[in-house]
């Protein structure tokens, strides 16, 4: 069985995206999606490129897998409503990663 992203949707509707391909999330993948309320990334994943969640004004959590190795610059920029990110103390987190995000400061 193939690893999949799971994006749940405001309209509470989720979609799999298929992830046995690549292990990082690209930069600006999700930008600007207002739709999206949480993120499960699989097992494999190792970063989360830069911008690739910014302004994505409802996301309320992400959950990462333990492969996680880096968040990049304004990962989770200006995502107002985020307020749950778990991932492990080991992982790189850019100073910019959650700029904008009132709840992860």
């Amino acid at each position: 069985m193939k690893d999949r992203i799971k994006v749940y949707l405001y309209n509470k509707t989720f979609k799999e995206i298929d992830m046995s391909d690549f292990t990082k999330i690209t930069e600006d993948l999700f930008a600007e999606r207002n739709d999206i309320v949480k993120v499960e990334l699989p097992e494999g994943v190792e970063e989360i490129g830069n911008h690739a969640f910014e302004n994505c004004a409802n996301l309320q959590e992400i959950i990462c897998p333990d492969s996680l190795k880096k968040i990049g610059i304004k990962a989770f920029a200006d995502c107002a409503n985020l307020k749950k990110v778990n991932y492990s103390e080991d992982v790189e987190v850019d100073a910019t990663a959650f700029a904008g995000c009132p709840n992860m400061q």
